[in-house]
């Protein structure tokens, strides 16, 4: 979550952070653990402020990727290439990101318990 020079989250994420709560309440899925402890609004702030971090210093730090890329000529014979990759987009690593660190906590997305028992 971006903050101000203040350490205070900005407005804007603070409203994002809201928005993302309130689309969740809607949500047909939860992130639980095997024992039945569903996530807290605490525990998944912590997630979505790590994954955003880890999703913006990846892509910073490696805005693109080489890639082998094999081709075959006329003649028959292989050769390889490198190729340049862009990063995968930030949104999606951001995803990638809280879904691993949901998971190092030991949490899972489960059907929620009305959604369970249709």
């Amino acid at each position: 979550m971006r903050t101000r020079e203040s350490g205070r989250p900005s407005t804007k994420a603070v409203l994002a952070c809201a928005l993302a709560l309130l689309l969740g309440a809607c949500a047909t899925e939860q992130w639980a653990k095997d024992s039945g402890e569903i996530a807290t609004r605490e525990i998944i702030s912590e997630c979505s402020q790590q994954a955003w971090s880890r999703a913006r210093y990846a892509q910073m730090s490696n805005p693109s990727v080489p890639v082998q890329v094999l081709q075959q000529d006329k003649a028959g014979r292989a050769t390889a290439t490198y190729d340049s990759v862009r990063f995968p987009q930030s949104d999606v690593q951001e995803q990638n990101f809280f879904n691993l660190c949901m998971r190092e906590k030991g949490y899972d997305l489960v059907p929620t318990k009305s959604e369970a028992r249709r």
